[in-house]
């Protein structure tokens, strides 16, 4: 377990970090700054991170691991309504953690990609589960679905959300069953 003056500035140098990163781009912040701006000595910083990439890489980590937990505890599942949950549940992380989203989920940056990427091949695992190649329509089918749910909920992050958490799950659930009906 970690000490509370660990984690105080850890949530100290987190915060200086999302803040410096609305204002310019992760290359262009130095440790010296962000360490000015968390009240924190260069050598603090330092006993928790390399450099001010892998404090956003270790973020982004969590962001990732966090997303995909709430995945593995709803799939694989033969229950349409699994998907609904999933959704439900994404949703509101996102909206609960709305403030880092819109710092590190940019159109097109690579955090985007990467999500598109770590969500295709969450679901291509799933579908390996019945033992037999993934055929290439399949490849196309997850592509698609990966691509239009992060992009709608991208853009959800950066119109600041205005649709209810929910009510947005409810729709990507309606138009993914479409999606699944139609293949």
């Amino acid at each position: 377990m970690k000490d509370r003056r660990t984690i105080k500035t850890k949530r100290a140098i987190r915060e200086s970090f999302l803040e410096l990163l609305k204002e310019k781009e992760v290359q262009q912040i130095t440790v010296s700054e962000l360490s000015r701006k968390a009240d924190l000595g260069r050598g603090t910083f330092y006993l928790h991170y390399q450099d001010v990439f892998d404090l956003y890489e270790q973020l982004e980590k969590e962001l990732f691991d966090q997303l995909g937990g709430l995945y593995d505890e709803t799939f694989p599942s033969q229950d349409p309504l699994d998907m609904l949950s999933f959704l439900n549940k994404t949703t509101e992380y996102l909206k609960e953690n709305q403030y880092m989203l819109t710092l590190f989920v940019k159109p097109n940056g690579p955090t985007t990609n990467q999500f598109k990427a770590f969500f295709k091949e969450k679901i291509m695992k799933e579908w390996q589960l019945d033992q037999r190649p993934i055929t290439e329509n399949e490849q196309i089918e997850a592509s698609f679905v990966v691509s239009g749910v992060v992009g709608v909920l991208e853009e959800w992050i950066h119109e600041e959300m205005t649709i209810d958490a929910g009510k947005l799950a409810h729709k990507l659930y309606d138009l993914l069953l479409k999606v699944e009906q139609e293949s």
